[in-house]
């Protein structure tokens, strides 16, 4: 059975309270000793990629590349557009001035 709820208390107090048990209680000796990043580094052996995921990726990168090309062989040839012609228009005598 659960024990008694605490009394009422202000939502400030109530953050405060819940600030306390997530931030401030942790203490970093308690994890224990932590490895620097060179460390990590050293320990962790280098993997080499499989041919199947290199041929992937130089895949994927040659069609980026032609895509790139492409879109700037593309770009400068543009004409303008011309301007769109209404399609309703205003008869002579029944423009308001």
């Amino acid at each position: 059975m659960p024990p008694d709820p605490p009394p009422q208390r202000t939502q400030e107090q109530s953050i405060r309270a819940r600030k306390h048990q997530l931030f401030e209680s942790d203490d970093l000796a308690d994890h224990g000793p932590r490895s620097t990043f060179p460390e990590l580094v050293r320990q962790t052996p280098a993997a080499p990629l499989s041919p199947v995921i290199k041929g992937a990726l130089w895949t994927v990168g040659a069609l980026v590349i032609l895509l790139l090309i492409a879109a700037l062989a593309t770009s400068g040839n543009r004409k303008p557009r011309p301007k769109p012609v209404a399609i309703w228009t205003v008869p002579a005598d029944h423009q308001t001035a």
